[in-house]
C-alpha cells in the first residue's frame, strides 16, 4: 500500500485508521439513518477504495450495526464514534465519515446533498450545491 495521505480515528483514540488514496469530493447525506447515527441534521461522508483504507489501531474495537439490509454502520465500540459504512455488494469501496478524519485543512468540501427527501424539516440546505432526492444516478422517475 502507498504511504497514507489521510489519518483519522474515533473520539477516544482507541481506533485509528489511514487512507492511502486521494479523497474525492464528498457529500452530505440527509437520510434518516445517518441523522440518527450522527445525532445531527446530516452526515458528511466520502467514498474511498477499501484497499486504501487500513485500521492501524483498535481493529478489534470496530463494531458493526446493520442499519439496513444493504448497509453496515461501523463505529468504535468504546466511545461510539461513527467511522465507516460498508455497503453490501460493494466490497471495493467504503464510506468514511469526514468528521472522523484528522486532516481537516486537506479535506475537499462535500459537493452535493443526497437523500434530501428525508432531510430534517428544521434544517435548511445550502442552495449552492446540487441536491438529489435519493442518490446521484438513482433518482426515481417523476410521476
Amino acid at each position: 500500500m502507498n504511504d497514507p495521505l489521510f489519518h483519522g480515528g474515533c473520539l477516544c483514540g482507541a481506533v485509528r485508521y489511514e487512507i492511502a488514496a486521494p479523497l474525492p469530493a464528498g457529500e452530505y447525506c440527509h437520510c434518516s439513518m445517518c441523522r440518527k447515527a450522527h445525532g445531527g441534521a446530516f452526515s458528511a461522508n466520502v467514498v474511498v477504495p477499501t484497499a486504501a483504507l487500513s485500521v492501524t489501531v483498535g481493529a478489534d474495537l470496530v463494531a458493526e450495526y446493520a442499519s439496513s439490509a444493504n448497509r453496515l454502520k461501523c463505529f468504535c465500540a468504546r466511545c461510539g464514534s461513527h467511522l465507516f459504512i460498508r455497503r453490501a455488494g460493494d466490497a471495493h469501496s467504503t464510506v468514511v465519515t469526514l468528521g472522523s478524519l484528522d486532516d481537516d485543512a486537506a479535506i475537499p468540501p462535500p459537493q452535493r446533498h443526497v437523500f434530501v427527501d428525508s432531510k430534517a424539516p428544521w434544517h435548511v440546505i445550502d442552495a449552492a450545491l446540487p441536491r438529489y432526492r435519493v442518490y446521484s444516478g438513482y433518482e426515481p422517475a417523476e410521476d
